[in-house]
This record gives C-alpha cells, sequence and structure tokens, in this order.
C-alpha cells in the first residue's frame, strides 16, 4: 500500500485514469499511482458527473483498472451515493475490487462537479458527515479514507474550510483534501497552512496548473493527482484525429503521429515495461 506520507522525494503523483488501457499508459510513464475518478468514468460512460455512475459501476472500473496494473489505486468516492449505507456500501466494494485509498466529499447527494462555476451549491451537515466517515470506517477493512471538502468550492471561506477538515480529522480519517476551483483557487494555501501538520494531504491543483507539485509539498501536501488531463487531452487530440481521417477517408493523412500496431502489442503485454519504470515504494 502507498503511503499517504510523504517521501524522502516528495509527494507522490497519480494521474486520472478510466480503464485497464489508460491505466497502463499511467505506469509506463512512472507515475506513483493510478486515480480512477467519477469524471473520468462518467466521460467514459458518456454521463454528467452528477453522480449517475453507482458504486458497483465504479467497482468494476476498479477492477479493470486492477488487472491492468500494479500501481495503488486512489478512488474518487464521490459523496458516498447518498447515505452513510451506501457511503458502506462503496467503501467495501471498492477494497474488494483492489484500491488502496478513497476519497470522500460532503457534497449533497446529487452533487455538482467540484469545477463548475457559477452554481449554488448544498453541503451535508458537517456532523453527519462525521458520522458518514465512522461508518465507512467501520465498514473497511485496510483502506484509506480521505475526507474531502467542498467547503471553498461552494463559498462558505477558510474558516468553513479548516473547521470541517478539523473535525473530519478527529473522526480519525487517514488523510485530507480541500477543494478548489477557478473561482476560490486563491484560498487554497490558506487553508493548508491553518492544516500543515494535521494530517496528510491529498490534493487536484486542476485549478492551479502553474503550480509544481514540489511546491504543494512545502505545505504539507503528500499526493498530488492530477486527476483529468487525460480525458481533457483526449478530447484535443482525438477529435482532430477523427476530424482528419473522416474529411480524408485516408489513414497516411493522419497529421498528428501514429503509434504502430505493435506499441499498442507492447502497452497490451505487461512484461514489456522497462525494468527502470519508477515503481511505488521502490527506491529512488
Amino acid at each position: 500500500m502507498l503511503p499517504l506520507e510523504m517521501s524522502a522525494r516528495g509527494p507522490a503523483i497519480g494521474v486520472g485514469v478510466h480503464d485497464g488501457f489508460t491505466a497502463r499508459l499511467a505506469e509506463i510513464a512512472g507515475f506513483d499511482l493510478a486515480w480512477v475518478g467519477s469524471l473520468e468514468v462518467s466521460a467514459r460512460f458518456g454521463f454528467p458527473d452528477r453522480n449517475l455512475i453507482t458504486s458497483p459501476e465504479m467497482a468494476s472500473v476498479i477492477s479493470e483498472v486492477r488487472a491492468a496494473t500494479d500501481l495503488p489505486i486512489f478512488v474518487d468516492a464521490d459523496n458516498g451515493y447518498g447515505s452513510d449505507l451506501t457511503a458502506m456500501r462503496a467503501a467495501t466494494l471498492f477494497e474488494a475490487a483492489g484500491a488502496q485509498t478513497i476519497v470522500i466529499e460532503d457534497n449533497a447527494f446529487p452533487k455538482e462537479n467540484s469545477l463548475v462555476v457559477g452554481r449554488s451549491r448544498q453541503l451535508v451537515d458537517v456532523d453527519d458527515f462525521v458520522t458518514r466517515l465512522g461508518a465507512m470506517r467501520a465498514a473497511r477493512k485496510k483502506l484509506q479514507i480521505v475526507a474531502r471538502t467542498e467547503a471553498l468550492v461552494a463559498g462558505f471561506g477558510v474558516e468553513e474550510a479548516v473547521l470541517r477538515l478539523r473535525k473530519y480529522a478527529a473522526a480519525g480519517v487517514d488523510g485530507l483534501f480541500v477543494q478548489v476551483n477557478s473561482e476560490c483557487r486563491e484560498l487554497l494555501f490558506p487553508v493548508l497552512k491553518e492544516l500543515r501538520g494535521v494530517l496528510p494531504f491529498v490534493l487536484a491543483p486542476t485549478a492551479l496548473p502553474e503550480v509544481k507539485a514540489a511546491d504543494f509539498a512545502k505545505y504539507g501536501v503528500s499526493t498530488v493527482l492530477f486527476t483529468n488531463i487525460v480525458v481533457r487531452k483526449m478530447v484535443v487530440t482525438l477529435s482532430k484525429t477523427l476530424s482528419e481521417l473522416r474529411q480524408t477517408e485516408c489513414l497516411s493523412e493522419v497529421k498528428e503521429p501514429v503509434a504502430p500496431v505493435s506499441e499498442v502489442f507492447k502497452i497490451m503485454d505487461r512484461s514489456a515495461i522497462p525494468f527502470h519504470v519508477h515503481r511505488a515504494g521502490s527506491e529512488g
């Protein structure tokens, strides 16, 4: 299991994946962990990211990723899917499917994706969410639980975010996570300063693309997740390639570099991973 505590070389770095093939690419690239997020999986199914993906569907994707890679798997458990019982079920299913760590947020059900701006939001009552965290802790075996607050995204400010995260830490979780988007990005570091040293912090810096992972480590962030870069890059690259192919109806006219079929075979063959690729928990 990948510990949430920061290693000597800095934060663990994860990337968002949504199937076995993207998990293979992440492992070959040398990432420390795979992130199975609701945005990525919703995009895979062609659904809005609004709690439409169920916990059994997420568990199925986790199993697929687990079969394709040895990387530790962090999973987005959304808001627990609506109740304490559904949250407990998700924790049990995700751990059985191969997840090492899950992240659960205090968004009310049904959730709005955190990166959508200009929307009013409701959060789960803080004490009710503490109860939910306790239920999930009771349901797990070795699964690590990270509590995430949407207080900044909801417009409640730094004080509320800190209050909530302190209560979540006291509930016995293994790590903390504070979410920001483009409207509240400047509030991230004040929260991190207030809570440094309380518990390991996990962070997804989508709204701060100019900040390097090592810079977050100064504020106690132990795990940095580049959560949605794969699907966002797919939108640009694949849309361009498909448009060119449809217009020209000729493979040689596709302008972007295209991998030979042999490279696809190589990626699919787990024994083909170069020995120099960093493995989570290895030295160096």
